[in-house]
């Protein structure tokens, strides 16, 4: 038997799924063979996770179908804000993450070296299949989140820095930050203007990365004031995730959205993409150019009625078990996220395999995400605009 510390080079299965293409015609027999490695290493590291696989009569060699992840036990994501899970010895952390903003209850998961560069290999490979990473190419960069160098561990700094990555950064400005240590942090919508002038004078494609509530916020910042038309041309993007959430008032549809940000930036609206992930996941689900959220074969998104828990078919919404066999650091590896949504099958963009339509969450929780407490932020660091569209 493999002891708990083995060398992550040992998962063999695991690391072939992550290097194989993200979204293939028909989904891989791979991937079993890769949740049955991460399933038994879990559950040596977790004896909390062993000890459920007991009592639900579960055995990690049994994974042999596509249909057998439905019965693959999970973990609902309230757990992981109340519970910190110890993975037996011996282990290193390479990173620990959470979710969650300034305040409130948090998840903190646990990255080891082989789980934190499968999880940026993933990442890369997702959106450079959807055509989003130009490496080469020096692009400025507004991050409206959380200035990783004073939020290091929040899951939407490390996601955002990540994505600094996908283009050579030039300048890169960090809208959330705070004045000195132990400060609260603010929306600083002063600087992302400034920042906006700046980087639109420079010639160089521009990435907006972040909460669509502040992306909006800026807009109408931009329009009240008077600000010159943009034209930051076809290399540009805006990528937004982490929902509307604590400020759904100020939401507006997505096809709305792309249309106001499109015109605001002078780019094209297929440029404009949302992505869904959770910190406890690590997965990201991201649109293509025609709006669907495309589904990769290193996961799964198995929808569940709330009720009863009983797989939800095709086109039929439910709560979302979320499952991915790279994470071997963590027992989130199987999770039941608070959040809505249904699978569909099929995209004109030519992407293959499954889509996700999120829904929205599932009944209110005490528990504040990053969205909600980003909208506080946001009311908070420039109180002069208007809330209305």
């Amino acid at each position: 038997m493999t002891p708990p510390g083995a060398p992550e080079a040992r998962l063999e299965a695991i690391e072939r799924l992550l290097s194989a293409a993200p979204f293939p015609e028909r989904p891989r027999p791979l991937f079993l063979a890769a949740l049955r490695q991460c399933a038994r290493l879990q559950a040596r590291r977790f004896p909390a996770l062993a000890r459920l696989y007991s009592r639900e009569g579960f055995d990690p060699d049994s994974l042999r179908r596509e249909g057998d992840v439905l019965r693959l036990p999970f973990l609902h994501v309230s757990v992981f804000k109340e519970s910190a899970f110890r993975p037996a010895r011996p282990f290193r952390t390479a990173l620990t993450l959470t979710s969650s903003g300034t305040s409130g209850q948090k998840s903190r998961i646990v990255l080891d070296a082989g789980s934190l560069r499968r999880v940026k290999a993933l990442a890369e490979a997702v959106y450079g299949a959807l055509g989003m990473v130009d490496k080469p190419r020096r692009t400025n960069y507004i991050c409206m989140t959380y200035d990783p160098r004073q939020a290091r561990d929040l899951g939407t700094a490390f996601t955002d820095e990540l994505l600094t990555s996908f283009a050579e950064p030039a300048e890169v400005f960090y809208a959330v930050s705070r004045e000195r240590p132990g400060a609260e942090f603010r929306f600083d919508l002063e600087g992302v203007l400034r920042a906006l002038r700046r980087m639109a004078g420079t010639g160089l494609p521009l990435r907006v990365l972040g909460f669509p509530a502040h992306v909006l916020f800026a807009q109408r910042a931009w329009r009240e004031r008077g600000g010159p038309r943009l034209d930051l041309g076809p290399r540009s993007w805006v990528l937004t995730g982490g929902g509307w959430k604590g400020d759904a008032g100020s939401a507006i549809p997505k096809p709305e959205f792309r249309e106001r940000t499109a015109a605001w930036l002078g780019i094209p609206r297929a440029n404009i993409r949302d992505l869904y992930g959770l910190v406890e996941h690590g997965v990201p689900y991201v649109e293509c150019r025609l709006g669907s959220m495309h589904i990769p074969d290193t996961a799964r998104v198995l929808p569940r009625d709330p009720r009863t828990l009983a797989p939800q078919p095709e086109g039929r919404p439910g709560l979302l078990q979320l499952v991915t066999p790279y994470l071997t650091s963590y027992p989130s590896f199987s999770v039941l996220a608070s959040d809505w949504g249904r699978k569909t099958r099929g995209c004109a963009c030519g992407t293959a395999g499954e889509t996700l339509e999120l829904l929205g969450r599932a009944g209110s929780s005490p528990a504040k995400g990053c969205a909600a407490t980003a909208a506080e932020l946001l009311a908070a660091g420039a109180p002069r605009l208007a809330a209305t569209s």
